[in-house]
């Protein structure tokens, strides 16, 4: 019996076959590690509309190959947690967590940046058995330059995958956040 391919793996692999053609690495491709960190809100529903303002902290990191003048390839990990204040938080201290690995792209001209990626693993409290999934990322900031160090503020907004074992659902987070980059190759 055949097992029907899910949307999200066929999205994912889309996706990453797409970014291989961006891999090919010309002489002036540089590379980055970075660490951001931040402070995140968030909301246990798919929409923003509950959007708890109970702040946690945000964590990422990333490798980023710059390959051409604006376009870039990066992979890494978030970790991103919020409160839970309202509905069934109510006179409860919850807090929510997401550990996803990061896949996407950078746009960067100068100062200005976007990021657009793909987010896979879970968002829960505690307590949950979490499914890993697929949810997405996009993030905007300025970026400047001190030698080898980049520092990059931004905004991402990120939408966590949040299946348990008895309901199928996502969380939305928005972090604002500081990147520290260490340029590793010219």
């Amino acid at each position: 019996m055949r097992t029907p391919l899910k949307r999200g793996t066929f999205t994912l692999s889309l996706f990453v076959f797409g970014m291989f053609g961006q891999l090919h690495e010309p002489v002036g491709a540089q590379i980055y590690a970075e660490f951001r960190g931040g402070t995140a809100v968030g909301s246990h529903t798919a929409t923003a509309a509950a959007m708890e303002v109970e702040p946690g902290l945000s964590v990422a990191g990333l490798v980023s190959l710059q390959t051409s003048g604006a376009l870039g390839l990066y992979v890494g990990f978030v970790r991103t947690q919020f409160g839970c204040v309202n509905g069934f938080c109510t006179d409860r201290d919850i807090t929510f967590t997401g550990n996803d690995v990061r896949l996407g792209l950078t746009l960067s001209r100068g100062g200005p940046w976007l990021q657009l990626g793909l987010l896979y693993g879970g968002t829960g409290v505690e307590t949950d058995d979490l499914n890993g999934g697929i949810g997405f990322e996009a993030g905007l900031g300025l970026a400047f330059s001190a030698g080898k160090l980049r520092f990059s503020p931004g905004l991402m907004y990120r939408r966590h995958h949040a299946s348990t074992a008895i309901r199928k659902d996502h969380a939305v987070s928005l972090s604002l956040d500081l990147g520290i980059g260490l340029q590793l190759r010219n």
